[in-house]
C-alpha cells in the first residue's frame, strides 16, 4: 500500500459576482454635428452593501469644420477640419476584496485553556473599512483633427486633463502598540493629469518621382499628488513633501559632487572640521567621497535634508517619428523612438563594488570612479567594503539614504533608431524575362543605435529585474522578397 505521507487531496472554492448595465446613445446631423453619450451602471463584490454600486456617464460631440460653408466654399485647400471633445468617467477596483469586514488568523498553541493544554487562537488581521468604495476618475479631452493640401499636411492634436479622486491609501500615521493592528485603507487620495498628444504628418511627390515623408508624434502628461496621506515632517517641509509632486518622484540626499584633495587642507587623508568641513556627513570622510547639500543648514545630514533628486521612472514625455522615401526602386524607412524627462536610479552591481551580495563591481565602476589623478570621475572612490557615506544605507530601513541620493540618479532620456528598412525593387522590364512577378533586395536593422546619458544600461530597462534583464539587441537581417 502508498504511504500517507506522500499523497493527499484538498481544494478550495470561491464565487464572485458583478453586474454592469451599459447604454450608447449616437446622433448626427448633416454630417457635421456628432453627438454620443454612454454610461455604466457597474456593482461589485469588493465593497459593502451601499458602496457596490457606481454610475459612470460620458459624453463626446464632434463638429466637421470642413463641411460648413464658410470653409468648404472660401478655403478649398481645407480637405478636413474637426474640432472634437469628450468628458466621462470612470471607476476603478481599489485595492483586494473584502476589506469591509474583519479578518482572521488561526494561531497554533495561542494559550492554555483548562487542563493546561495549549490550544488555538486568533487574531484579526487589519482594520475594517465598511466604506470602501470606487476609485473614480473623472476625464477631459479636447481635440482638432485637420486634412489640409489634400494631405500635404495631416494632424491631430489633443489636450487633456483627468483627476483620479478616492484613491485608496494607507494612513501615514504610526497608532500605539497597545491599539493591536494595522489601520485600514481609505478612500482619500486625490491626483490629476494634464499634458497633450500631437500626431503631425506630411508627405510630397517630387516631379522626378522621389516621393518624401514624414509622421510623428509627441505626447506630454505630468501628474501632480493633490491629496495624500503624509506625516508632519514631510508636509511642512517644502523638500519633502510629497504633496504637489508627480506620483512615484524619488526623495533622498542632494550630492555636491565629490570631495576633492584640495578640500583636504592639512593633508592628513581626512576631511573635518580642521579642514574648514563643519558638516556630520556618514563615518570619517576622504578625498573621493560625495558631498551633500546640508539644505536645513543645522550642520548634519540626516533626514531633514531629503528632497526631490530627479523624475520618477515613468517618462512624462515620449515621442517617434517616421521618416520614409521612395525614388526610382529604391525605397527606405526609418523609425525613430524617443522619451524624456524620466530617472532611474543606477546603484547597482555595475556601479557598486561588493553591493549587497559581495559581488564585484563592472567595468562601468572601474573606468569612472575617483582617484587623485581622476578627480572628475563620475563615482566615488574605492573601498574595500560599502561605505557608510557612499553607498551604504545608514537609515537601515528608512526610505532613504546614500543610495538614494542624486549622486545614483540618472537621466533616462533617450532616442533609439528602433527599425529601419532599406530596399530596392527591380524594374519589371528586367524581371519579366524571368517570369518573375516581383523581386525586392532589402535590410533591415532594429536598435540600431541609441542616444542616452545612461550608455551602459537600456535606459527602458527600469527597475524590474533590472540586473538580470537581457540587453537590447542589435539586429542586422539582410533578405529578398521573391513573387512569381
Amino acid at each position: 500500500t502508498s504511504d500517507r505521507a506522500n499523497f493527499s487531496n484538498g481544494g478550495s472554492g470561491m464565487t464572485g459576482s458583478q453586474v454592469g448595465y451599459v447604454y450608447r446613445l449616437d446622433y448626427s446631423y448633416a454630417s457635421k454635428y456628432l453627438f454620443e453619450a454612454t454610461g455604466r451602471y457597474d456593482g461589485h463584490y469588493y465593497f459593502a452593501p451601499g458602496h457596490q454600486y457606481a454610475y459612470f456617464p460620458a459624453f463626446s460631440g464632434g463638429w466637421r469644420l470642413s463641411e460648413e460653408s464658410f470653409i468648404k466654399d472660401n478655403l478649398p485647400w481645407i480637405n478636413q477640419l474637426k474640432l472634437r471633445g469628450s468628458w466621462g468617467k470612470s471607476g476603478n477596483l481599489a485595492g483586494g476584496p473584502f476589506q469591509y469586514l474583519n479578518s482572521y488568523t488561526l494561531n497554533p498553541n495561542a494559550y492554555v485553556f483548562g487542563t493546561g493544554t495549549l490550544v488555538q487562537g486568533s487574531s484579526i488581521n487589519l482594520e475594517a473599512n465598511p466604506n470602501i468604495t470606487w476609485e473614480k476618475s473623472t476625464k477631459t479631452d479636447i481635440g482638432l483633427d485637420g486634412n489640409l493640401w489634400r494631405g500635404l499636411l495631416t494632424f491631430e492634436l489633443d489636450y487633456f486633463y483627468e483627476k483620479r479622486t478616492d484613491m485608496l491609501l494607507q494612513p501615514s500615521i504610526t497608532v500605539p502598540v497597545e491599539y493591536g493592528l494595522a489601520l485600514a485603507q481609505e478612500n482619500a487620495g486625490i491626483m490629476s493629469n494634464h499634458g497633450f498628444e500631437a500626431v503631425l504628418g506630411t508627405a510630397h511627390t517630387f516631379h522626378d518621382g522621389l516621393r518624401l515623408g514624414i509622421n510623428g508624434n509627441f505626447s506630454y502628461a505630468k501628474n501632480k499628488l493633490i491629496q495624500i496621506f503624509e506625516t508632519a515632517a514631510t508636509r511642512d517641509n517644502p523638500n519633502r513633501s510629497r504633496t504637489g509632486k508627480p506620483l512615484n518622484t524619488p526623495f533622498g540626499y542632494k550630492a555636491l559632487g565629490l570631495f576633492k584633495t584640495s578640500d583636504d587642507k592639512n593633508g592628513d587623508g581626512v576631511i573635518d572640521a580642521s579642514d574648514g568641513y563643519n558638516v556630520t556627513q556618514f563615518g570619517t570622510l576622504h578625498p573621493g567621497d560625495v558631498k551633500y547639500a546640508d539644505l536645513n543648514h543645522d550642520g548634519v545630514i540626516d533626514a531633514n535634508d531629503e528632497t526631490k533628486v530627479g523624475y520618477p521612472n515613468s517618462p512624462q514625455i515620449t515621442y517617434g517619428f517616421t521618416l520614409t522615401g521612395s525614388w526610382k526602386g529604391f525605397d527606405m524607412s526609418l523609425f525613430f523612438q524617443g522619451a524624456a524627462e524620466a530617472s532611474i536610479n543606477i546603484a547597482g552591481y555595475q556601479t557598486i563594488p561588493f553591493r549587497l551580495d559581495n559581488t564585484n563591481a563592472g567595468y562601468e565602476y572601474f573606468n569612472n570612479r575617483w582617484t587623485p589623478t581622476h578627480q572628475n570621475a563620475r563615482f566615488p572612490r574605492a573601498y574595500a567594503a560599502l561605505n557608510d557615506n557612499n553607498t551604504a544605507n545608514p537609515s537601515y530601513g528608512n526610505t532613504f539614504g546614500p543610495w538614494e541620493s542624486s549622486e545614483w540618479m540618472s537621466n533616462t532620456g533617450f532616442l533609439r533608431l528602433k527599425t529601419g528598412v532599406i530596399g530596392y525593387t527591380i524594374p519589371n522590364k528586367i524581371t519579366q524575362h524571368f517570369k518573375v512577378r516581383n523581386l525586392r533586395f532589402y535590410a533591415s536593422a532594429q536598435n540600431l543605435f541609441t542616444i542616452s546619458h545612461l550608455h551602459f544600461e537600456d535606459p527602458e530597462t527600469g527597475y524590474t529585474n533590472r540586473e538580470e534583464a537581457y540587453p537590447v539587441q542589435k539586429v542586422i537581417i539582410f533578405g529578398l522578397n521573391l513573387n512569381f
